[in-house]
């Protein structure tokens, strides 16, 4: 079965088992982060250390279907829950068991916690909480720390290698959740496969939702393997994918001429959302300090 600039629906290890060795340049994903969230079809609350036995598994079958110098990049959240479990700790961990390479970790961040309530002990040192404003993004490579293609396939700009190997990367959450819970923003995905990929690299999305990573490597020159479980998902994935198909044929702004849309033309106003640390730096409220008095005074804010 031919899989590649697909959306496949199906068990993740049926359709894992049907992609060769040694053809995925990058594999992009968030999995379930077990905490029973409202996915369509998927049950997401086992037993931890059944989760982590199912995720592995994940894990080595992307390692097996990855090129030598083929990259993850996987996103998890700093995830809190009852017990705590760092799971961004146990995947880096399980990766590295199996013999992928750490490269980095890039800090999304999403600017979140003005939504949040959980402050714990309000006000108190008793018990306060941490409210996770970013995700991570874990980059594991196999093999080698080198992806070897021809040049004449690297597509990204000065200004973007610059811009996008600062780590912080703040990028607004997806607005359009087409039917989702948490679907990745474009500009997210942008990134990781300009920075990561050549053009005519294959991308592999293996919990691959309402289809961003398809749509995002579509527009952008790359193959892609999309698969989910969710037959509601992957219909809207289809969807997506015969949109962004079309402008690439009939693009809007070529009028009669007959030339292709331009990559800067498939992406919708706001889709590519996001600033980089450079500039956000700039917008962040000046900390102001509180000088103490006496015991028995109230203090005054002094500015920073």
């Amino acid at each position: 079965m031919e899989l590649t600039d697909k959306i496949v629906c199906g068990d993740v290890f049926e359709v894992m088992a049907q992609i060769p060795e040694n053809t995925i340049h990058l594999a992009v994903t968030s999995p379930p982060y077990n905490l029973n969230i409202s996915y369509d079809t998927y049950k997401d609350d086992l037993a931890y250390e059944e989760y982590l036995t199912w995720t592995k598994k994940v894990w080595m079958e992307t390692k097996r279907v990855l090129v030598k110098g083929g990259r993850f990049a996987l996103n998890i959240a700093p995830t809190s829950i009852k017990n705590f479990r760092p799971i961004h700790h146990d995947f880096a961990n399980q990766l590295r068991q199996i013999g992928m390479t750490f490269r980095t970790e890039i800090i999304w961040y999403k600017q979140t916690m003005r939504r949040r309530t959980a402050w714990g002990s309000w006000k108190s040192p008793a018990n306060p909480h941490i409210l996770p404003s970013w995700e991570y993004v874990l980059v594991f490579s196999k093999d080698s720390w080198t992806l070897d293609s021809d040049s004449k396939d690297i597509d990204i700009t000065a200004d973007e290698f610059m811009r996008f190997s600062d780590g912080f990367w703040y990028i607004p959450p997806e607005s359009q959740r087409r039917g989702h819970p948490t679907p990745f923003p474009e500009e997210l995905i942008y990134r990781l496969i300009k920075f990561y990929t050549y053009k005519g690299n294959t991308v592999l999305d293996m919990f691959g939702g309402t289809g961003t990573v398809a749509v995002v490597a579509q527009k952008t020159g790359r193959h892609f393997v999309h698969i989910d479980i969710s037959p509601k998902y992957c219909e809207i994935a289809e969807q997506r994918l015969e949109t962004v198909r079309m402008l690439q044929e009939f693009p809007l702004s070529a009028g009669r001429t007959g030339k292709k849309a331009k990559v800067s033309e498939l992406f919708s106003p706001g889709a590519r959302k996001g600033t980089y640390h450079q500039e956000k730096r700039k917008s962040i409220p000046e900390v102001q300090l509180l000088e103490p008095k006496k015991p028995y005074e109230p203090t005054e804010a002094k500015d920073a």
